[in-house]
């Protein structure tokens, strides 16, 4: 089991750096790891280990839609910290 504080702060270091958005992704979707690096912990997420998919549609002013992969246990520490502060919305002041 991952540790939960470190996980925390990883990804409360990937919203506050741009790495990951804070909002709600447009779309999830997960299954067996195919081993690419998550966003989050830069560790493969591996076969034997369930990968989530978050994808973020763009604006008109950056079309397209921007897909990240992570651990479900990143992808929980994730949620976790981008409601944290009053929501997505709040200041991501370090």
């Amino acid at each position: 089991m991952p540790d939960e504080s470190l996980l925390r702060d990883q990804a409360r270091y990937a919203i506050r750096s741009g790495k990951l958005p804070s909002r709600q992704p447009d779309r999830t979707w997960g299954g067996p790891g195919v081993g690419v690096v998550c966003i989050i912990c830069d560790q493969p997420v591996a076969q034997d280990q369930m990968e989530f998919a978050i994808g973020f549609a763009g604006d008109e002013t950056m079309p397209g839609v921007d897909t990240y992969r992570v651990h479900l246990h990143c992808f929980a520490a994730w949620e976790f910290e981008r409601h944290q502060d009053g929501g997505p919305h709040s200041s991501l002041v370090a």
